[in-house]
This record gives structure tokens, C-alpha cells and sequence, in this order.
């Protein structure tokens, strides 16, 4: 992801109402670790590494590169062919490019896998591509298929993380569509897709490429868009499922004061993140602040700490047998490792910042098909997290 343009400062003083605090929310500043993490570079020399991922059961990690294609690192090596380039049909300026993937949970049966990506007029397309027949290394081109394609305002705040659940959905995360301070109001508008989490059945029946579910909180369309699945968004840039518990996290990123994560039950539908009524825990609406049926964060940090959240995973892989459990998280400007435990009562422990050394301005998170944790970025590079020897 890259800074768009600079951000206004217009958080006013909250009124004791919108003070830190509430039920599940304990104030947990990270504490710096020991040398136990470290890292390791497993791939270099990308052109904004924006993404990391790799089927079910599969050895191999597929990386996106921001202009359009996907690479694929096999047996420690970086292929030089791209798995898929699109470079093309992508725009980069803003916040645009490819931005996201996501196979399908039945990949190594159906072949099938899922792309976001800014399309010539900016605006964003959710695709589906079919892996060749004749060679597992490459997609075929000519089989994609147009999901979902959504209007964008702005070249900031496009959103970019699709991701199957564990209830075998596609989530997308869709942001509020730019500028600054949603001038729009769609954070708060559940019949635009903006600003929202979407989540659709890809598997869905009658020729179409998707299937609204019936659970979803307004699948009738009557009250807000059918594809919705939580409002209240600002820009979550990456969001992840836990693979040990049936918990979404969201790292939203905030305007001009506040980065914040948000955790929730995967079951929990129709939930209101607070944009733009809220930037974390702190009023921003200076006319409304009702914090009635919002859903707030769980951490949230200040921009004396960081500019832009970059979220990332609960680990669940073998490498770091003491962190399972720990969910990691970065920034785009300070570059900084930390992690924290959620406990059953929904409280923050264990936070820790990591000291690993010089990660560059960090783009996203991934994992492989074994839990281990990846971080792609800015400078090219792609790091694994280890143990430190």
C-alpha cells in the first residue's frame, strides 16, 4: 500500500462521552521483547510486494506484485515466469494496483482463484481466474470472470483484502472511497458498498458467478446493499481470519490521529465499526458522537507511533511455539514488529514490539499453508518471521 495524500488533522478534543474506555477495552502499551523473533528474507528484488499467500496444502508462496502480477516462490527459489500478470488491465496511481488474492478453499480441486484489483478508470474488480491445466505455475488469462465491479471516487481508501472465511465465504474489505473525512458519509451508509465489509457465496447456484447468503444482514436488499456484512469502515487495508478460533481481526487504517484494531466473531453479523462517527475510541464527529451499537477497537495507537496500520495475522504456525495465538500487526511508516494476545474476555495481553531490525516502510502480511507469518515490503523485499537463533 502506498501513503496517499497527506492527511488533514481534524480530530477536536473528545467530551468525556467519547473517552478510552468500555467493556472488553484495556489500555496495553507494547512492551519491547526479547531477541526470541527474527526474521528472513525469502524473496528480494520485487516491485512493491503488496501481498503474500498460498493454497490449501500447498509448499509453494505466491506473492503480488502492486503492477499486476503474481510471482511464485518454489523451493526457496523466485520463479522468474509470473504465476499471472494482468499488468495491462491495472491501474497504480493512489492507492490502486493489484491489491489482493485469495484461493479458494477447494483449490487444489476447482483451480480456482480470486483477485482485487484496480481496474484503467480506478475502479475496483473482484475476478475470478482459473489456474491452467497444463501447468500448476501458471493462471490462464483468458479465464477470467467479473464478480462484483465497484465505483471509485477517489484513488485512496480502496480497500484491497479478500480473504475465504471459515465459513467458506469471500470476504472483501471495501474502504470508504477517499479524499479525506469521507466527505460522502459512506462509513456510515449501508446502501453504498463503501466503507463496509462485503461477503459473498462464490459458490452460489443458477449460473451466477456469486450468491448473496441468506445471513447475510440486509440480504433482502430492502435496508442496505445485499452483499453487506459489516459498515462502519474506514480504509481496512488487511484483515484476517484466526485459524485456531472463529475470530475476524481488522487493522482499519485512521485519518489523522488514530490506528485502531478491531476484532469480532466471525458469526457477528451487521456490525457498525464507528467510522466516521468514531476514529478508534475518540469522537470524530464533533456534532455526533452516539457510540450506541458500535462496535470499537480492541488497540488502538496513536500517530506519534505510526501513520497507517498494516494488519496482519494470528499465528498459528510452528516456528514460534511460545507466540501461537499472538496476532502480529506493523505500520507503514515506522516499520515496527508487534503482537499482542487476546484473551477469552476479549482483553489485550502480552502486547510486545519486536526489535528485528530494519523491515522498510512494511505493505502487508501473509501466511503460507503451514500458519507461518510473512512480511512483504516497500523496499522489495519479502521476510519471514523465525525464531532468532
Amino acid at each position: 500500500m502506498t501513503v496517499g495524500p497527506r492527511r488533514w488533522l481534524a480530530l477536536a478534543a473528545c467530551a468525556l462521552s467519547c473517552a478510552r474506555g468500555g467493556e472488553g477495552y484495556n489500555v496495553s502499551e507494547p512492551v519491547m521483547g526479547d531477541s526470541g523473533v527474527a526474521v528472513t528474507v525469502v524473496a528480494n528484488g520485487l516491485d512493491s510486494p503488496l501481498f503474500v499467500t498460498a493454497p490449501p496444502d500447498d509448499p509453494r508462496l505466491f506473492i503480488l506484485e502492486r503492477p499486476g502480477r503474481i510471482r511464485i516462490v518454489r523451493d526457496g527459489a523466485l520463479l522468474d515466469t509470473p504465476f499471472l500478470d494482468i499488468t495491462d488491465s491495472v491501474a497504480t496511481g493512489g492507492e490502486r494496483g493489484l491489491l489482493g488474492l485469495a484461493f479458494h478453499p477447494a483449490y487444489p480441486e476447482n483451480g480456482t482463484l480470486y483477485l482485487n484489483y484496480s481496474d484503467g478508470d480506478g475502479d475496483t474488480r473482484i475476478t475470478r481466474y482459473t489456474v491452467r491445466a497444463d501447468d500448476p505455475d501458471r493462471a490462464d488469462p483468458a479465464s477470467a470472470v467479473l464478480l462484483l465491479e465497484i465505483d471509485q471516487p477517489y484513488g485512496n481508501h480502496n480497500g484491497g483484502m479478500i480473504a475465504f472465511g471459515p465459513d467458506g465465504m469471500l470476504y472483501i474489505g471495501m474502504g470508504d472511497g477517499g479524499s479525506a473525512n469521507d466527505p460522502h458519509g459512506h462509513g456510515q451508509n449501508p446502501m453504498t458498498v463503501l466503507g463496509a465489509m462485503l461477503r459473498i457465496d462464490v459458490d452460489g447456484d443458477g449460473g451466477s458467478p456469486f450468491a448473496v447468503p441468506s445471513d447475510n444482514p440486509f440480504a433482502d436488499g430492502t435496508d442496505g446493499r445485499a452483499e453487506i456484512w459489516a459498515v462502519g469502515l474506514r480504509n481496512p487495508w488487511r484483515f484476517s481470519f484466526d485459524r485456531g478460533g472463529d475470530r475476524l481481526v481488522i487493522g482499519d487504517v485512521g485519518q489523522g490521529a488514530w490506528e485502531e484494531i478491531n476484532v469480532a466473531g466471525v458469526a457477528e453479523a451487521g456490525l457498525n465499526y464507528g467510522w466516521k462517527v468514531m476514529e478508534g475510541r475518540h469522537c470524530f464527529r464533533k456534532d455526533d458522537c452516539a457510540q450506541t451499537g458500535l462496535k470499537l477497537p480492541v488497540v488502538e495507537y496513536g500517530h506519534d507511533q505510526g501513520c497507517s496500520i498494516i494488519g496482519g495475522y494470528v499465528y498459528r504456525g510452528a516456528a514460534l511455539p511460545a507466540l501461537v495465538g499472538h496476532y502480529f500487526y506493523s505500520d507503514w511508516c515506522r516499520g515496527w514488529l508487534r503482537s499482542f494476545r487476546l484473551d477469552e474476555a476479549g482483553l489485550v495481553t502480552e502486547h510486545t514490539e519486536w526489535p528485528v531490525g530494519d523491515l522498510g516502510n512494511v505493505l502487508s502480511f501473509g501466511e503460507d499453508a503451514d500458519g507461518e507469518l510473512y512480511i512483504a515490503s516497500q523496499n522489495g523485499s519479502v521476510f519471514q518471521v523465525v525464531r532468532a537463533p
